[in-house]
Parts: structure tokens; C-alpha cells; sequence
């Protein structure tokens, strides 16, 4: 390596659930004067630019060709996670299937970009295989909760993960003994989560290793901001903001059921609903509802008074950080994890999505807009533990500290007994 090398070269899944978490850190090592460049299956440049990035962007040019293994998003994806052995073998294709074609591309821009440190979201093994093989350390930032996710919890995923837990393992074979959190393979190094241990304790997690940095996000842009018609938000009324994400998104009768529970109410909706907007679900919808394909979630949460998800860890994780109750549609992965996560809190309700009835939904929702209901009150309690922390420049910190030092760090606080 280069005497004053100064290279980070990140790598991440295509999918913004994925992105979003590294593009703060990014950008706080980029102010720090590091050389960085970014990694991906697909390519992310657009984004990564309008982050205000101007970095090598390295992709694979010859993408997968078979659409229905790596299927993620749209009304097919929908219908497909209906079939629970389809879904497995979608897991092992992209977490343990997908490696060893994805070493050779990765070590090939390694050997481009010669990095001195890789950061990468820890789902994506052959980022560690590659980083161990040519004797780089890596930083593992999880796009999800899985590294504090408490062992005794479970869900398909979990169960799926344990089913090819052997696969899994051999891809290391010749490596150091692997030790993985639900789908995150941890770091020797350095792991960085994005919660507090206000919201979940290190007492429940029993996780000594990874450090709490609070929030995703910094004040500036991260690619994704779209426009809204913020003008169209009415003063003086509710307003519940509901997203399925960018992947599990096509669920109109979970956006109708919803929609029902509010009728006749004063209460605003706002939909983010991604490809739903070219169909005629739209016209469906009443006159208290804004639909868009896709909302600027983090411009939008200041404004709203309680959050519909599917349970993706960044959404619960921004709107947790805005202090605002959520209530929950997990409907696969992690997405039920959050669920447990939100009701050991006490920070929202889990609603049940095989089951969209208006009225136990009401019962579940509407007290979410009442400030003197438990949820809120603690959901504005978590809310300030993430103020104490300034997310992205921690992150980032911890990263600098690793390049200079290059030795493995853990957090000072110890498990509480």
C-alpha cells in the first residue's frame, strides 16, 4: 500500500434501506479529508452524487440473470413472499449463493482502488472475505438491528438462517471461525449500530461489541430528497404518515385498511406508495389522503403525528429519532424483529398484516394520536436519547480511529447485570 494512503472504499447492497445508512458517514469521512469510493451490485452513483459525492462509484457491470432469484421489489416480489420456500431459497441466494461470483469482482476493484480500510454493510460476506484475504481491516455498519437483536428471539428469518447455518459458515472456510447476529456477519474490527441503548438496553441485546451511534442521518442531503407538496399538509389536524419502503410496497389493501380507520376523522393521511401510483389504486383514495410514489421521509417526520411501516430498521429507527409513535406491518425478514423491538418499548403497536380489519386497527391507532397515551410519551423519551448523539460524525470518528490505529475496537460500557 501507498505510504500515505488515505482510501476507504465502502460496500453496500443496492437497495436504499442499504444506502441510506452509509451516506452520512460518508459524508463525514470525505470532510475528514479520506479518499473513499463506493461498491455496489447495481449501480448507486446517482445518488451517491446528489449526496454531493464526487467519488469513484464501482458497480458490477454484468448483473444477474436470473430475475426471479434476485427479485426485490414490485407486485411479483409481493406475491413471491407469500411462498415460504421461495423465500428461503431467496435469503440463501442472495446472502450465501451470490458470494463466490461476487469475491472476484470485488477483489478486482480492491486491486484498483487499493483501500487501506473497508466499511461495509455487514450482509455482504464477500466484502469480509476479501478484506481478510488481502489483510485490510473492515468496519461492519448494519443497515439493520441484527447485531443487538437478543438471542432468544426469533422469526422465519431467523429460522431460515439457522436452516443453512452450515452454507453460511463454509464460505469461511479457510478463514477465521465466523460469529453472525441474524444476517450480519460481526467485524473483529469495528461495528457500528444505529440506535441508542435508551431504546434497546445492552441488557436485552447482550451486545458488548457494537457501538450505538444514535441516528443515520446528518443535516445534509443524502441523494434521496424528492419533491412534496408540503403545501397540501393541513395546520391544526392529525397526521399519519404510512410507507411500506421501496421494496415491500405493493400491499393496497393494507394502504385502503388504513385509509378506512380514519374515515370521517379530521386526520390527514399521507401515502407513500412507489409504483401503486400507476395503477387505479389511486383513484380509490379519499380527499384527506396525499399520495405520492415516494415521500422525502425524513423532510416529512417533523410534521406528522404518527408513523405507519412495514418495519425496516431505518424507517422505525428516523422516526424513533423524531421522537413519534410508530405502528408496525411487518411483513417479512427483520421487519418482525422491529415489531419486537417497538413492543418491547413501548414506543407503538404491532398491527397484523395478514389480517387488515378496520377495527381492531382503530383500536391500535387511534390512541396512537392521543398525547397522553403511553406509546407517545415514551416514544418522545427515545426520541431524545438520539439528540445526545450525532449518528453519522460518531460513525465516522470510530472509522478514523480504526484507520490510524488499526486495532479492533469495542464499546467502554459493559452489560449491565
Amino acid at each position: 500500500m501507498m505510504q500515505n494512503n488515505k482510501r476507504i472504499l465502502f460496500v453496500t447492497i443496492p437497495e436504499k434501506g442499504h444506502v441510506n445508512p452509509m451516506i452520512g458517514v460518508a459524508q463525514e469521512l470525505h470532510n475528514k479529508g479520506y479518499d473513499l469510493a463506493f461498491y455496489a451490485a447495481a449501480d448507486i452513483s446517482e445518488q451517491v452524487k446528489k449526496a454531493g459525492l464526487d467519488i469513484p462509484i464501482y458497480f458490477d457491470a454484468h448483473p444477474k440473470t436470473d430475475p426471479e432469484a434476485f427479485l426485490t421489489k414490485g407486485q411479483a416480489f409481493a406475491e413471491k413472499l407469500q411462498d415460504k420456500k421461495w423465500m428461503q431459497q431467496w435469503i440463501k441466494t442472495l446472502l450465501i449463493d451470490a458470494v463466490p461470483k461476487q469475491i472476484p469482482a470485488l477483489e478486482k476493484v480492491v486491486n484498483e482502488f487499493q483501500p487501506a480500510l473497508i466499511v461495509t454493510d455487514p450482509m455482504v460476506y464477500a466484502a469480509a472475505l476479501v478484506a481478510e484475504n488481502k489483510n485490510i481491516p473492515w468496519a461492519g455498519i448494519s443497515s439493520s438491528l441484527n447485531p443487538i437483536t437478543p438471542e432468544i428471539w426469533s422469526c422465519e428469518l431467523t429460522e431460515t438462517l439457522d436452516l443453512f447455518q452450515k452454507e453460511r459458515e463454509e464460505l469461511f472456510a479457510t478463514a477465521t471461525k465466523p460469529q453472525f447476529k441474524v444476517s450480519d456477519l460481526i467485524s473483529p474490527w469495528l461495528n457500528i449500530v444505529f440506535s441508542t441503548e435508551e431504546y434497546i438496553p445492552r441488557n436485552l441485546s447482550q451486545n458488548d461489541f457494537s457501538f450505538y451511534v444514535g441516528a443515520t442521518f446528518n443535516e445534509g442531503n443524502r441523494g434521496d430528497e424528492q419533491g412534496f407538496p408540503f403545501h397540501l399538509l393541513k395546520p391544526n389536524c392529525k397526521k399519519v404518515y404510512m410507507s411500506l419502503g421501496s421494496q415491500v410496497y405493493y400491499h393496497p389493501q393494507l394502504f385502503k385498511t388504513v385509509q378506512d380507520v380514519f374515515k370521517g376523522t379530521e386526520t390527514q393521511l399521507i401515502f407513500a406508495v412507489n409504483e401503486l401510483m400507476n395503477t387505479s389504486f389511486v383513484e380509490e383514495l379519499f380527499d384527506n389522503v396525499i399520495a405520492v410514489s415516494y415521500a422525502p421521509q425524513l423532510q416529512l417526520l417533523p410534521h406528522i403525528d404518527l408513523m405507519i411501516s412495514h418495519g425496516g430498521a431505518n424507517s422505525v429507527m428516523e422516526c424513533m429519532s423524531h421522537g413519534k409513535p410508530i405502528a408496525l406491518l411487518p411483513i417479512c425478514n427483520d421487519q418482525f424483529l422491529q415489531a419486537k423491538f417497538v413492543e418491547e418499548a413501548q414506543v407503538g403497536k404491532v398491527l397484523d398484516t395478514s389480517n387488515p380489519d378496520i377495527e381492531s386497527y382503530k383500536k391500535q391507532l387511534l390512541p396512537l394520536l392521543n398525547a397522553d397515551t403511553l406509546e407517545v410519551k415514551n416514544a418522545k423519551k427515545v426520541g431524545k436519547s438520539f439528540d445526545s448523539h450525532e449518528g453519522p460524525k460518531e460513525a465516522a470518528d470510530l472509522i478514523a480511529e480504526l484507520f490510524e490505529k488499526r486495532k479492533p475496537l469495542k464499546p467502554k460500557k459493559s452489560l449491565e447485570k
